[in-house]
């Protein structure tokens, strides 16, 4: 892109003192946009998640607090993961997903706040005999929080686990036992090929191959056309997430191609231009690497390009037809 603006610019054919063209005019403007702050480039922060859960009954004060937010933390992140994909998972797969992330968690929660202090355990009380039995039967903590999560890192999870694959998932693949291997060391699997959506067959154009290697840990090949993805690990679970996620990361697996034209027309500024930017970037159950290419100036009435990966265009058009009327934008799509 920004050897397409040096050219613009550095026209050798216009001749000197002559008004710049609308081309270099528009180039121009790109490279101004270009060189402003990073901030304002940023993808839009996502909105935070309101939800709330409880801990178990009777558990200590500080236990309990520990363990509500926990949970209100898997909530979050699980609602967000079932926001970014393409199309609802069947009740049997989102427990599994759910399940998934919830070790998770924790790790992908970037800020919270709680919305009202949390419901006590018991009431002040003082010690008595019969403190543990009241301690039994005390009620659980309920916590109710705003949870902004790392919608990227949980995008990244789920298409490393095959579940923003669309058409190019192959569904089900053949598996080839070299040295050390056995259907015995298969047995962490059943629940991961279910959430992947895999199915193990004799013949498949994907294939992949185990064998313990002489120094003790497990190795995978995955063989897809003339593609092939490599993984170690002494643990079976592990390697098996590895080698299918590089799988799946692979560009040429990945939904929406190269990349689909966007037009937007009706902006009366550039800052706007920038900001919606930032809206086309936080779209991510229906947009990938998002770049915008050029402004067309028109006053009062400016269009913007961008090139992103269209991973869901019937979902895209759905927030069209929610925010373009009301910013008083049309899309060229």
């Amino acid at each position: 892109m920004h050897h397409g603006l040096e050219a613009c610019v550095n026209d050798p054919d216009r001749p000197a003192g002559l008004p710049a063209s609308p081309a270099l005019l528009r180039c121009l403007v790109l490279a101004a946009l270009l060189c402003l702050t990073p901030a304002l480039l940023a993808p839009a922060l996502a909105e935070p998640i309101r939800v709330s859960a409880a801990s178990d009954p009777g558990s200590e004060p500080l236990q309990a607090r520990q363990q509500a937010q926990d949970r209100a933390f898997v909530e979050a992140v699980f609602q967000t993961a079932q926001r970014i994909l393409p199309t609802p998972l069947p009740a049997p797969r989102a427990e599994l997903l759910r399940g998934f992330l919830a070790p998770r968690a924790t790790a992908l929660v970037q800020s919270f706040q709680e919305v009202a202090p949390a419901k006590p355990a018991t009431p002040a009380a003082k010690p008595s005999a019969s403190s543990d039995m009241d301690h039994a039967s005390s009620p659980p903590v309920t916590l109710e929080l705003d949870v902004e999560v790392n919608r990227a890192a949980i995008s990244t999870l789920l298409s490393r686990l095959g579940l923003l694959a669309g058409s190019r998932h192959p569904k089900v693949f053949a598996l080839r036992f070299g040295p050390g291997v056995s259907e015995a060391d298969l047995k962490p699997l059943p629940d991961l090929l279910a959430l992947q959506g895999l199915a193990r067959t004799a013949q498949a154009p994907v294939q992949v191959t185990l064998e313990r290697v002489p120094q003790g840990y497990l190795k995978a090949v995955l063989y897809a056309g003339t593609k092939s993805f490599a993984a170690d690990s002494q643990d079976m679970a592990t390697l098996w997430l590895d080698v299918w996620g590089k799988y799946f990361s692979a560009r040429e697996q990945q939904p929406g191609g190269a990349g689909s034209p966007i037009v937007v027309s009706g902006f009366s500024r550039v800052d706007e231009v920038l900001e919606f930017t930032k809206t086309l970037t936080s779209w991510d159950d229906c947009l990938r690497e998002v770049r915008l290419d050029a402004v067309d100036m028109r006053t009062g009435n400016s269009t913007g390009h961008w090139t992103a990966r269209l991973t869901n265009p019937e979902r895209l058009d759905a927030r069209f037809k929610e925010y373009l009327p009301g910013h008083k934008l049309t899309s060229g799509r």
